[in-house]
C-alpha cells in the first residue's frame, strides 16, 4: 500500500515569469488533460511524494498467512504456535521528465489564436501521454508471459505468429477457428496465484479519487488489436453493458471476466517476430517483412505502483516570457515548459500477466 501525502507549496519563482496564481490556473487547465490520458496508473497503487522529503518512494506488500500445518484441530488447553505477518518493501526513485516550447514576442503579439493557451493544452497532452508510456515501459517488463506461437514453435517473441484469438489473421482464407486459449492461460495463472480482481480505478480528475469497478482483471493493449479482440468467442462489447456508466475510458468490452482497454501508448515491438514473414499480408508489420508483436498486459489488484499526476505541484508549468538579456538583446525569445516527477514499479510479477501477440493486417 502507498501512503498519500500533500505536495506542499513552492515559491512563484519556480514557475518562471508566472505568478503563483497564474501558475495554478495553468495547472488547473493541464491536469485534467493529462489525467484523462492516463491508463496504466489508473489501476496501480498510487503515491504522491511530499516536497522536501527526498525522491525515494517505498511501496509495501503484506503477504498472506499460510494455512499449511494449520489443518489440524487445536488441542484443548494447549496454546498453538503463533504466526507472523510478513511484508516486502519495494524501493523506487522519482525521476524528472519534461520538455519546453520556444515562443517569440511576435508570436504572442500577432497570433490570431491564444497561443499561450494552445501551448499549455499541448504540453498537458504531452505530459499525460509520456507518463502513460513510462508506466507501460515498466509494466511490460514483467516475467509472467506467454506468446502466441504455432504448435511446436518456441515460446518466444521472435516466434509470435498468431493473434490474441489464436488465428493467423482475420483475412486468412484458412479454417483456423478463433479461441480463447491464450486468455485462458493468463486467467489460470492469475487465479492460481490468488490474484484478486480489481474493484476500483483512479478517476480522470486532478485529485486523488477512485471509482468503483465491477470485479475484473483489466487487459490493456494497443488499438491495432481491436478487431482481433472482438473476434474472441464470448466477447461482449462495452455497448452491450446493462449500465453505460460502467464503461471505462478506452474500454471496448470484456471476455471471460477480463475487460479490455485500448491506448496508443501500448506500442508494439516493431518487426519483432523475426522467425516468420508477413509477406502474405495477414499480419500487421511496420516494414512489411516481419510481424509486429503487441503486448497485452493483464493486471490484477496490487500488481504495481506508480506516482501519479495528482497533487497541486506534481505537474508544473513554467513560462519565461520574452525579455531583454545579454543573450537576447532584442527581447525576442521565450519558452513555455512543463515538468513532472515519475516512478513506476512492479510489486508482484504473479499479479501481472503479459500475452505477446500479432495483429491482423486487415489488408
Amino acid at each position: 500500500m502507498a501512503a498519500y501525502g500533500g505536495t506542499g507549496t513552492v515559491s512563484g519563482s519556480d514557475y518562471g515569469s508566472l505568478s503563483k496564481n497564474d501558475a495554478f490556473k495553468f495547472q488547473q487547465k493541464m491536469l485534467p488533460i493529462a489525467m484523462k490520458l492516463l491508463t496504466f496508473s489508473r489501476f496501480a497503487q498510487r503515491d504522491v511524494k511530499p516536497l522536501k522529503e527526498g525522491l525515494e518512494l517505498r511501496f509495501r506488500r503484506y503477504e498472506k498467512i499460510p494455512y499449511t500445518g494449520r489443518d489440524v484441530p487445536i488441542a484443548e488447553g494447549v496454546t498453538p504456535d503463533f504466526d507472523t505477518i510478513s511484508h516486502r518493501t519495494y524501493l523506487t526513485t522519482l525521476q524528472r521528465f519534461g520538455t519546453f516550447v520556444n515562443v517569440t514576442d511576435l508570436m504572442l503579439a500577432v497570433s490570431h489564436d491564444p497561443i499561450l493557451n494552445q501551448v499549455v493544452d499541448r504540453l498537458g497532452t504531452f505530459a499525460g501521454e509520456l507518463k502513460d508510456f513510462l508506466d507501460f515501459k515498466v509494466f511490460r517488463a514483467g516475467t509472467s508471459v506467454a506468446h502466441a506461437v504455432a504448435s511446436g514453435a518456441t515460446d518466444a517473441r521472435t516466434h509470435v505468429s498468431l493473434t490474441v484469438a489464436n488465428t493467423i489473421g482475420l483475412t486468412d482464407t484458412g479454417t483456423k477457428t478463433p479461441s480463447t486459449n491464450l486468455l485462458d492461460v493468463a486467467i489460470r495463472a492469475l487465479e492460481n496465484a490468488d490474484a484478486e480482481k480489481l474493484t476500483e480505478f483512479l478517476k480522470a480528475s486532478p485529485g486523488i479519487a477512485t471509482q468503483p469497478l465491477r470485479p475484473a482483471y483489466i487487459a490493456v493493449t494497443h488499438p491495432d488489436l481491436r478487431q482481433d479482440i472482438e473476434s474472441l468467442p464470448s466477447f461482449i462489447s462495452a455497448e452491450q453493458y446493462s449500465d453505460p456508466s460502467d464503461r471505462m475510458e478506452g474500454e471496448i468490452g470484456q471476455c471471460k471476466g477480463v475487460r479490455f482497454v485500448l491506448t496508443t501508448q501500448a506500442t508494439p515491438f516493431t518487426d519483432a517476430a523475426t522467425s516468420i514473414t508477413a509477406s502474405d499480408n495477414t499480419l500487421k508489420s511496420t516494414s512489411g517483412t516481419n510481424p509486429d508483436v503487441y503486448p497485452v498486459l493483464i493486471m490484477a489488484q496490487n500488481f504495481g505502483g506508480t506516482a501519479t499526476l495528482s497533487g497541486r505541484d506534481s505537474l508544473r508549468p513554467k513560462v519565461s516570457l520574452p525579455s531583454v538579456s545579454p543573450s537576447d538583446p532584442m527581447g525576442q525569445r521565450g519558452t513555455v515548459a512543463v515538468d513532472f516527477f515519475h516512478a513506476g514499479i512492479i510489486l508482484n510479477d504473479d499479479y501481472l500477466y503479459r500475452i505477446e501477440v500479432a495483429a491482423s493486417s486487415l489488408a
